[in-house]
């Protein structure tokens, strides 16, 4: 499968952390693809990645940044540079204005950048654009009659000044047939996800969102059990106790033997544990367990009924009642929404965390 080029476009007086934010998100894709292709990775190295950038000038010409390229690797070579146009996307940055004016100037009188969109969206590339620099898609004529977002503080001016293009403001990504816009500079990641999206599946996107992106959702899930999984204990009783429990979570639970460990009584380790923690030891031994069957979905393979065993349970609908109660969603769900390494078709489930871009 031929690799993806990200050509990132630098102007005068753009805003750079744009393009920075764009090779992060290019990097963050490319480690999520070697978790799902390690066999690829390991036998010709860094030329199996599937996503390439360059900076590029305003009349197409590749920038050299020797420190940005020794930290961002792939990066491109001579090789990249033949890639078809479908392989490719233009990603333009917008712009650091004080007023309506200067934006109205800067894109009226850019012909060197109406010409290479002209040029790259002609040839079939991909075009992107974050901010205010759909003001360039619209004076190049690329966004006739197409959906676009644009910053909600510069919409009038392009409403105004393009009455044919079909603002959206509705979406952080609209995406119409190669054209790619978002309103908000913070949104660039999300903006190359969605080309990553188009080129390689829902899956790796999704996986790259996950772990990037703030989901709501899934914060909230890790975040109500790791403030119980990193309360410190304030006592050699339960310090004791937790390290006997956290030593392998696939012993039976014994409360006798959880005692024993800590060298107190069955009556007096459930106090302590209420005291330091709010809740008794097999509470506590729980939410351990629904941490770990919450990674080796995330990162595995392996079939529910394994994972089960693996986190000490022998009822498979037991623990599924267990973490539903913990997270509020099944184990299925919870590996189709999160899982990092296997696309979601092989487990012949819809994907319910797709976003609709338009």
């Amino acid at each position: 499968m031929l690799p993806i080029r990200f050509d990132l476009l630098y102007l005068e007086g753009c805003m750079p952390g744009a393009m920075l934010t764009s090779l992060d998100a290019i990097t963050a894709a490319n480690t999520f693809w070697s978790l799902r292709h390690p066999e690829k990775l390991s036998s010709i190295g860094s030329r199996a990645l599937p996503f390439r950038w360059r900076i590029i000038d305003v009349h197409g010409k590749t920038l050299h940044l020797p420190w940005l390229e020794s930290v961002m690797a792939p990066g491109f070579d001579s090789a990249d540079e033949y890639l078809p146009a479908r392989q490719t996307a233009l990603v333009v940055p917008g712009l650091q204005i004080v007023t309506i004016y200067d934006l109205d100037r800067r894109v009226k009188t850019g012909a060197a950048e109406k010409a290479l969109l002209h040029s790259r969206h002609q040839s079939g590339a991909i075009i992107a654009a974050s901010y205010n620099a759909t003001g360039y898609l619209a004076e190049a004529g690329l966004l006739e009659h197409k959906q676009a977002a644009m910053s909600w503080m510069m919409s009038g001016w392009l409403a105004d000044n393009y009455p044919n293009v079909l603002l959206n403001l509705r979406h952080e990504v609209v995406v119409d047939g190669n054209i790619f816009t978002t309103g908000a500079p913070a949104s660039n990641y999300r903006l190359i996800y969605e080309i990553i999206r188009l080129h390689s599946g829902d899956a790796l996107a999704n996986s790259a969102i996950d772990a990037t992106y703030y989901r709501e959702e899934r914060n909230k899930i890790s975040a109500d059990m790791n403030l119980v999984l990193s309360a410190k204990a304030r006592d050699g009783v339960v310090f004791k106790a937790r390290a006997w429990l956290e030593a392998d979570l696939r012993r039976p639970y014994d409360l006798q033997e959880v005692a024993h460990a800590a060298a107190v009584s069955p009556r007096t380790i459930n106090r302590y544990f209420n005291e330091v923690l709010g809740m008794s030891p097999l509470s506590y031994l729980q939410k351990l367990r629904i941490q770990r069957a919450k990674h080796l979905l995330e990162i595995s393979m392996l079939d529910i009924s394994t994972i089960v065993e693996q986190c000490g349970y022998r009822d498979n609908s037991s623990f599924c009642r267990l973490f539903k109660r913990e997270t509020q969603i099944s184990p299925l769900q919870f590996r189709r929404r999160f899982n990092f390494r296997v696309d979601k078709r092989w487990w012949r489930a819809s994907d319910t965390t797709s976003y609709d871009t338009k």
